[in-house]
């Protein structure tokens, strides 16, 4: 892990990288050491599909969600009770592209090494007078979390998928959230406010002017700045 770290921190001097164990990760998160996710990403990792170029989501993914010891306490400890998904997200990335937050905690299992880019919803502008909504991309933090972390984003925690930390690897995570999340919207947000960011169930999304694939789907444009770019080792 240090060793990876030390080699991804030459590759992109202009990312001040750090690790998910550092104690400035706690503004974003938190490590779920008392987890065992052995289970998980044994189960995970015999079903995982080849990695594609692309970024995969799928927020439900039924293998996924049979029983186990973490799927429970997860349910339990981190939702309180609430109907829990269990999906995945995959494939190759070294882009932001965008940002998106929940009102809720998410829960990642790493079934890779990732590098994790991630904001405090604070940090968007957002005015009752003024209808533009921005983030600026100096903002944005980024962490390497190993395989096997088990790590809880905050409801404040902006992020968006993950990007592979090794060249020629991709990356996989399971993804945990309140059942329904990332679903379509059955109703049309209000254009106004916080409400512009609708993108989903349980989904506020902010993309960069060069997401396209986004914007074409209807995302705000509001991320300001250079998009992130990060070289894997």
């Amino acid at each position: 892990m240090d060793d990876l770290l030390r080699k991804l921190e030459q590759a992109n001097p202009a990312l001040d990288l750090q690790s998910v164990n550092d104690d400035e990760f706690s503004f974003y998160g938190r490590l779920l050491t008392m987890y065992d996710a052995g289970e998980m990403l044994a189960r995970a990792s015999a079903s995982l599909p080849d990695l594609p170029d692309a970024v995969v989501y799928e927020p439900s993914v039924a293998a996924l969600e049979a029983p186990s010891m973490l799927n429970t306490r997860i349910a339990q400890q981190i939702f309180g009770g609430l109907p829990v998904q269990v999906g995945w997200c995959y494939g190759r990335n070294v882009r932001m592209g965008a940002l998106e937050f929940h009102k809720s905690s998410e829960v990642l299992v790493c079934l890779t090494d990732v590098i994790l880019l991630v904001g405090i919803i604070d940090d968007i502008v957002i005015s009752d007078t003024d209808p533009e909504i921005c983030y600026d991309t100096s903002e944005v933090q980024a962490f390497l979390a190993p395989v096997g972390a088990v790590i809880e984003f905050h409801p404040w925690c902006l992020h968006f998928a993950p990007v592979h930390a090794r060249a020629g690897d991709g990356f996989a995570t399971l993804v945990y959230l309140p059942k329904g999340t990332n679903e379509p919207l059955p109703f049309a947000p209000e254009p106004t406010g916080e409400s512009q960011l609708l993108f989903g169930v349980n989904k506020w999304l902010i993309a960069h002017a060069d997401a396209q694939e986004l914007i074409d789907e209807g995302a705000y444009v509001g991320i300001l700045g250079p998009d992130i770019v990060v070289q894997p080792v």
